[in-house]
């Protein structure tokens, strides 16, 4: 019998047990977040730090512990995020600073000032409370950013906790919109709406890095996704050009939350010509270039406009603004920056190469993802099933736009100056609307613990400890047969009741594919 079959009185006792257990991590987390205000090692170890610590890391046990108890509580997944994010909305940011770096420049907007020419150490009360390396500098996030933490800043009265706290707002709409997104996208193709929502919104990773951790990426990948929704949706009712300019307009606002929202218009446009085409319309460069170039214009203009408002402008280009590339983070750039900083050449000296190398290697790698996964008109697929780079006959000249997404994603996120785990959440979030093995699922659900305890780990310490750490484990959960037998219930458990039953290396398709 599944969970779905029998109703409600066949699920209580593990909904009930998933509820408490996931809120008490949750609650021991926010506790820790509270106690612990810095990143680092604990001043004492064995005595008074070591309490919150250990609470923290038992909370992020449990949490993780009840998300993979719940894979099988089909039709419960927004309750089970909504009681698990409440103790976390009224603490001080999660596993990161950057909430406070937020309010500080919501202050700075909202008192008169421009956050692209003053620091945040000028922020009066939230001055105290950024992060150290980043007092100095001025604001890196667009306008639609900063005029969404000036309006929580306003909200709060200005007051330092509430300012902060109200940065929660945006994140738990992002959150909404992402679920929204999920539920309808799935429905009615071969995804499972249930093991979407699972990996998208019900997930430790998630609610601790945009609701605990409030970062922008969870609205700007929640409007990014709406764009590419809103987009198919027009596309499939035969307006693609209206679909092109609504979609872009969109595509504008993401890039305005955060600068990689501007890369959704990518997949957008392959979204699009990829209906177009199957609805009757030409499969040609030309055809494909203009209606790049449609949704080109309509979202900067939507970019523009955004950045027009108060005469903030492309400030955050500013060489006074932070650079990702002079701290240590998981980007491998920024690692060897940090390494040959060791020999006593000065980061400083080294940044603008570094970032120049960032944006070739991501730019090459953005055409290799378009050519694998994208759109590419006249391609036949030759006599082979698999090309040297991985194209297939069946994919033809219309690739896997939403494949193609998450790959883009993925690949700035990598070659980019800077990456912190909730880089992720965007390429995890499309990763989820295409139908997933079995196989496929456990590895994901390793990867959510994996990153998850990442998290944690690098409060701590540095990413020279906490990745290669993060590797083994993820290298022993994978490997240890009384790990994989879990891996395995989790993922039988999650498919249970679903469309179909997964085997294995199955994948369900549908007659509605359009990834």
């Amino acid at each position: 019998m599944t969970p779905t079959s029998g109703g409600l009185p066949a699920v209580r006792p593990r909904l009930i047990e998933v509820l408490l257990v996931g809120v008490l991590g949750s609650a021991m987390i926010s506790w820790w977040a509270w106690r612990d205000a810095a990143p680092g090692h604990p001043a004492d170890p064995v005595g008074v730090e070591a309490g919150p610590w250990l609470a923290g890391l038992a909370g992020l046990i449990l949490l993780l512990a009840a998300w993979l108890r719940s894979a099988a509580l089909r039709g419960y997944r927004l309750v089970t995020a909504t009681v698990w994010s409440v103790p976390m909305l009224l603490t001080r940011p999660v596993l990161s600073l950057d909430g406070w770096a937020y309010a500080a420049q919501g202050w700075l907007l909202l008192h008169g000032h421009n956050p692209y020419l003053v620091p945040q150490s000028q922020a009066g009360p939230l001055a105290a409370r950024v992060d150290g390396h980043w007092a100095a500098t001025t604001a890196v996030y667009p306008p639609g950013s900063l005029w969404i933490q000036a309006a929580m800043t306003r909200l709060a009265d200005s007051d330092p906790y509430w300012s902060v706290v109200a940065m929660r707002i945006p994140a738990v709409v992002a959150m909404i919109l992402i679920a929204v997104v999920v539920t309808r996208r799935t429905a009615g193709l071969a995804a499972d709406t249930e093991v979407a929502l699972w990996f998208s919104v019900t997930n430790p990773f998630v609610l601790l890095h945009i609701v605990g951790g409030m970062h922008n990426d969870g609205l700007q990948t929640a409007v990014a996704l709406w764009s590419l929704w809103v987009g198919l949706l027009l596309a499939r009712a035969r307006h693609p050009w209206l679909a092109l300019v609504v979609g872009g307009l969109l595509v504008g606002v993401s890039g305005t939350i955060k600068q990689p929202g501007v890369l959704a218009g990518l997949g957008l446009v392959a979204l699009v010509h990829r209906q177009a085409v199957r609805d009757g319309d030409r499969d040609g460069w030309g055809a494909l270039i203009g209606r790049a170039a449609v949704g080109a214009v309509a979202a900067v203009a939507a970019f523009a406009g955004i950045s027009a408002i108060g005469g903030l402008g492309m400030g955050w280009l500013n060489p006074t603004a932070g650079n990702p590339v002079s701290v240590t983070s998981d980007s491998p750039i920024a690692l060897v920056v940090q390494v040959i900083g060791w020999t006593g050449v000065p980061i400083s000296a080294m940044v603008p190469l570094a970032t120049g190398i960032s944006l070739v290697l991501t730019g090459l790698a953005i055409v290799w993802c378009w050519w694998r996964w994208g759109p590419v008109p006249g391609w036949s697929g030759g006599q082979h099933r698999h090309s040297f780079l991985g194209r297939s006959p069946e994919m033809g000249s219309l690739g896997r736009p939403m494949i193609l997404q998450a790959a883009v994603l993925t690949a700035f996120a990598l070659f980019g100056a800077g990456l912190q785990p909730w880089y992720l959440i965007g390429p995890l979030v499309l990763v989820c609307l295409k139908p997933l093995s079995r196989r496929e699922q456990a590895g994901l659900a390793v990867a959510v613990v994996i990153g998850t305890g990442l998290g944690f780990l690098q409060w701590f310490s540095s990413p020279f400890l906490a990745l290669p750490v993060a590797g083994l484990a993820a290298v022993g959960c994978w490997w240890t047969p009384a790990l994989r037998r879990g891996l395995d219930r989790v993922a039988a458990d999650l498919s249970a009741g679903g469309p179909e039953s997964l085997g294995t290396d199955q994948t369900v398709r549908g007659p509605l594919r359009s990834d």
